[in-house]
């Protein structure tokens, strides 16, 4: 039987899915996932409990809160190493090892089959940004990438960051999740469409476009949101905040949306990103409209399948999209999903580990 770590410290199983999720839900297949989760509040402890069938997460106990952790160098070291020695005392051997975590380059020093997988610009990106921070997580993560045995990107401008630090890095892009019930094709009536969002909800989103399209569009904002964006949006009967779904429930809840939303804003695009919610949404099938940001411009879909714009056009797109929608349109996307799907995208990683050359 294999096993498989999934490292990633600032991230919980019961979250909406991202790449993390996604590869450990594919290798799940292949034998049993240890799934790190981020740390709670407690005396310093780890617990391993089963999830579902070949899913087991380790939840770390630390009387520091994760989030002052990781943005307080030597006390992150610190965590990481007890973190990794507890880890180690499990007695287990892992086939492969994904560190998700930017800051965790001394998991070199306790397993030799790392793959750090990078799929987003994580320094500086945030709204705590500390100059010295940031600059000594840029040295620490140039040494978790020199020392893992292969990286994975999903852009290429994070390829052409990594690869001076290792030469055995991959661009292998997102993938789209796999859909076990057959999506329902939804034909246009004349009237405007109910938009929907899977994100969370912030102040990074591009919110002077959500308060344009929001007097005119109903929009199902699903995943966790801050505070003051549900008190933005309070007296708004247009915005529905649903909380977080994963697997049938979000599917589900997306049955209701006509148009499938991804915008972002425009001056302050992170340079690393590829927006993972548009392969769920081709996945369903659905219209779909994102910003058209750097990293997706060589994305080339056949005309309807995807909508890249302005957000000046954003609300525009929205009601092109749903008119001009169809059924041929529909299992087209869905082709494209199962053509792009994480299940193809982590056997590619696999083959790539084992082939153990560099690009």
């Amino acid at each position: 039987m294999k096993n498989y770590l999934v490292y990633t410290t600032l991230t919980t199983w019961n979250e909406p899915p991202r790449s993390r999720h996604q590869v450990t839900n594919v290798l799940k297949k292949e034998g049993v996932v240890y799934f790190v989760e981020r740390s709670r509040i407690g005396l310093p402890k780890i617990t391993v409990t089963k999830r579902e069938e070949g899913v087991y997460t380790i939840t770390p106990y630390h009387p520091v809160d994760y989030r002052v952790r990781y943005r307080t160098p030597l006390l992150n070291e610190w965590y990481h190493g007890w973190l990794l020695q507890q880890i180690k005392r499990l007695g287990i051997s892992f086939e492969v090892v994904f560190t998700f975590d930017h800051t965790s380059y001394q998991i070199n020093r306790f397993f030799t089959n790392v793959v750090y997988y990078c799929g987003d610009d994580f320094i500086g990106t945030g709204n705590f940004n500390v100059l010295w921070i940031n600059a000594f997580h840029r040295r620490i993560e140039r040494k978790l990438a020199a020392g893992a045995k292969m990286v994975v990107v999903t852009s290429e401008y994070l390829f052409e960051r990594h690869k001076a630090f290792n030469s055995n890095t991959h661009i292998v892009p997102l993938g789209a999740p796999t859909v076990d019930e057959q999506p329902h094709y939804k034909a246009p009536e004349n009237r405007l469409p109910t938009l929907g969002i899977v994100a969370f909800l912030n102040e990074r989103m591009p919110l002077e476009l959500f308060d344009g399209l929001l007097k005119k569009f109903k929009i199902l904002m699903i995943g966790p949101a801050d505070s003051h964006i549900t008190a933005r949006y309070a007296a708004n009967t247009n915005a529905v905040f649903t909380g977080p779904k994963n697997g049938k429930a979000l599917y589900k809840i997306l049955e209701e949306v006509d148009v499938c939303i991804a915008p972002y804003a425009e001056q302050r695009i992170n340079k690393g990103l590829t927006p993972n919610k548009l392969w769920l949404y081709l996945a369903l099938g659905k219209p779909s409209i994102v910003t058209d940001i750097p990293n997706i411009k060589n994305w080339n879909f056949e005309p309807g399948v995807l909508h890249k714009c302005s957000n000046a056009q954003f609300g525009a797109i929205c009601e092109k999209a749903y008119a001009e929608n169809s059924e041929t349109l529909f299992y087209k996307r869905i082709a494209v999903a199962k053509e792009n799907s994480w299940q193809n995208r982590v056997h590619t990683i696999l083959s790539l580990y084992d082939a153990g050359q560099p690009a």
